[in-house]
């Protein structure tokens, strides 16, 4: 499952369930809306991946969905 942060203060993210081996921009980064996930950051995130998803981006997938489902995020 896809993860947004920010550069800025959360980058290189560690998952309690999944490793995140690369990050993406969202489409309109950085005016876009996607914003970081840690609690009390509001800065604009980039879209990390796991091994598995990076290999469907490669494979031309660019809409991945987050842990909790309730929105997915197209990246560039």
């Amino acid at each position: 499952m896809a993860l947004c942060r920010c550069s800025e203060l959360h980058s290189n993210p560690k998952g309690y369930k999944n490793s995140y081996i690369i990050s993406k921009r969202p489409v309109g980064y950085p005016q876009s809306s996607s914003i970081c996930g840690r609690n009390g950051c509001q800065n604009p995130g980039l879209i990390w991946l796991t091994k598995e998803e990076e290999k469907m981006y490669r494979d031309g997938e660019r809409v991945f969905s987050f842990k909790s489902a309730v929105s997915k995020v197209k990246i560039l």
